[in-house]
């Protein structure tokens, strides 16, 4: 375990890590609820959905690191 995590000090490693775990959870999660929505609505499985399927889950996961970062003052 990390030192500061063990006294309780502010760590900008722990606020980077907190976020790069959220964001990766956040895109795979997104993916999973965009490509679903889109199977339900009919649009056939091409190179566009997927790449929108992409482009959407990241900028969620964007969005997932900013507000962590935010929060921890970074």
């Amino acid at each position: 375990m990390h030192l500061s995590v063990l006294s309780g000090k502010d760590c900008p490693y722990n606020a980077r890590m907190l976020g790069i775990v959220l964001s990766t959870i956040a895109f795979f999660v997104a993916g999973f609820f965009i490509r679903r929505y889109l199977d339900e609505i009919g649009i056939p499985k091409t190179m566009v959905r997927g790449m929108m399927v992409f482009v959407l889950a990241l900028a969620v996961a964007y969005g997932v690191a900013f507000v962590v970062g935010w929060f921890s003052g970074k």
